[in-house]
């Protein structure tokens, strides 16, 4: 692209190069080596074009980190092939979350902890159009979350899915929800303070879910067979 004076510093550009550039930045240096500075110089622009796009940088790094999402998909797309049960199907669901959480801590606290979930759903939709390759393949599961409002709304429906199967009660739906949302912020809390090494997510994600399988036994009127996770 050849850059010329006033105008020019736009030419040719669009929000997706600059999600694209800001995407490539995160995965070889994460979050913090992504400044508007950078991205104007590798970009050939002025660093003020990005504000034409973008409310702010905040805002660009949530879009970029939207393609963390791809491995979510196709982790929770994998493990549903085998899922047995309501109760495969709810803590199933935590541990492809808490995997992809564990292993992305910081994307995933911009995208379902920091913006609202209206923001997520509206973005989904503008990323397809810029990606079209991308998130094609979305399962249920991950339809039903962006249907919800908040991060314990998305686990609250998988919850009624557990009373519609006849293996939770209706009275124990909010305490189950409470527990299994508060357990998970207990965890990723820590990963977020404390960081984790790539060699300790398994672990880690292991004991979240043994503990979640606690809680399941805990309030289930039926466990139909269900003996806890095996992870596929």
């Amino acid at each position: 692209m050849v850059l010329e004076k006033g105008n020019a510093y736009f030419k040719g550009l669009s929000r997706k190069d600059y999600v694209q550039k800001a995407h490539e930045i995160i995965q070889k240096e994460g979050q913090e080596a992504v400044t508007i500075r950078r991205i104007g110089k590798e970009l050939g622009c002025s660093s003020a074009s990005l504000y034409r796009y973008f409310e702010n940088l905040p805002e660009l790094l949530y879009y970029a980190e939207l393609r963390t999402l791809n491995s979510y998909i196709n982790r929770l797309n994998e493990a549903e092939k085998h899922w047995q049960g309501a109760w495969d199907v709810y803590v199933g669901v935590w541990d492809c979350y808490s995997r992809e959480a564990f292993s992305h801590p910081k994307a995933f606290e911009l995208l379902f902890f920091k913006y609202t979930n209206e923001k997520l759903q509206s973005s989904i939709n503008e990323y397809y159009e810029m990606f079209p390759g991308d998130l094609e393949k979305t399962s249920w599961i991950f339809q039903t979350m962006l249907r919800c409002a908040d991060f314990l709304g998305r686990d609250y429906e998988m919850c009624k899915r557990c009373v519609q199967e006849g293996v939770l009660r209706s009275a124990d739906t909010v305490q189950l929800n409470r527990m299994a949302c508060n357990l998970f912020k207990g965890y990723f809390k820590t990963v977020l303070d404390e960081g984790i090494e790539e060699d300790q997510i398994d672990a880690r994600v292991r004991d979240f879910i043994d503990d979640m399988d606690m809680v399941v036994r805990a309030l289930a009127i039926d466990l139909k067979g269900y003996t806890g996770y095996k992870r596929y």
